[in-house]
């Protein structure tokens, strides 16, 4: 009789054991299927991050080609500005690669000389055109145009580095510039660059106030600048690029 018992009692602890491996392998089934859902969402998730992300930078490339247009349209009101940017661009590009910036940091440079400009959008023409000196009122007006283009290209994101140039092209080595008075290497070093692009564009192109100055002489201006607005190691291979035949961006 006990040995009966004993073996009644042996059964239903088997069977329950097999109840509760039942249940077990139930709930890891469950947990394997969760888990194949989970993942299959998130793999949906990484798909439409991708869409967005996508959608997001033809967004910022699309604006970035509209305020490229904006610029162009803004010189080409202007005779004596008109393709000034694009000439900076290419010569501040050209002048990245002597000085040994890599082609993607040359191109931010570039893109950076072709909007530099992009905030005298907000000048009054009178001021922009005016023959004579500008009054204190108006030169303060003319300073605040780097602030202005780096704000309306802020949100770009993948052009923060390009922000930073348009912000600070007219900062001079010896703290002279504008708008934050930075000095020497604090400039960022696109600015420097397109600084000397810029310069010497400016010196060579006709202007209300005054004349084109012909290239040795715009040179000689170039040079006497480094060290004090110019950063004197850009200018020295700036005159090398120009030494060495590098095309002038106007003809």
């Amino acid at each position: 009789m006990a040995g009966e018992v004993e073996v009644a009692q042996v059964l239903l602890y088997a069977r329950d054991l097999k109840v509760q491996y039942d249940a077990t392998r139930a709930r890891e089934q469950d947990l394997r299927l969760a888990y194949g859902r989970l993942q299959a969402a998130h793999r949906q998730s990484l798909r439409y991050a991708d869409d967005l992300k996508g959608t997001h930078d033809r967004l910022q490339r699309a604006f970035f080609q509209s305020l490229l247009g904006l610029a162009n349209a803004l010189e080409a009101k202007d005779p004596y500005t008109r393709g000034h940017s694009e000439r900076v661009a290419r010569l501040a590009e050209q002048l990245a690669l002597r000085i040994g910036c890599s082609r993607s940091e040359a191109r931010i440079i570039a893109q950076a000389g072709l909007l530099h400009d992009l905030g005298k959008i907000g000048m009054p023409e009178a001021v922009l055109r005016k023959a004579g000196p500008l009054t204190e009122e108006e030169w303060r007006l003319m300073r605040e145009h780097p602030v202005v283009g780096a704000q309306i290209v802020a949100p770009l994101e993948f052009f923060s580095e390009g922000a930073r140039i348009v912000r600070h092209h007219h900062e001079r080595s010896n703290g002279s510039g504008y708008p934050a008075g930075l000095s020497g290497e604090a400039i960022p070093l696109g600015a420097r660059i397109v600084a000397v692009a810029d310069v010497y564009d400016a010196l060579t192109s006709d202007r209300p106030y005054r004349g084109s100055l012909g290239r040795a002489a715009a040179l000689d201006h170039i040079e006497e600048a480094a060290g004090h607005l110019l950063d004197p190691e850009i200018v020295s291979a700036f005159l090398r690029l120009v030494s060495d035949g590098c095309p002038d961006p106007r003809l």
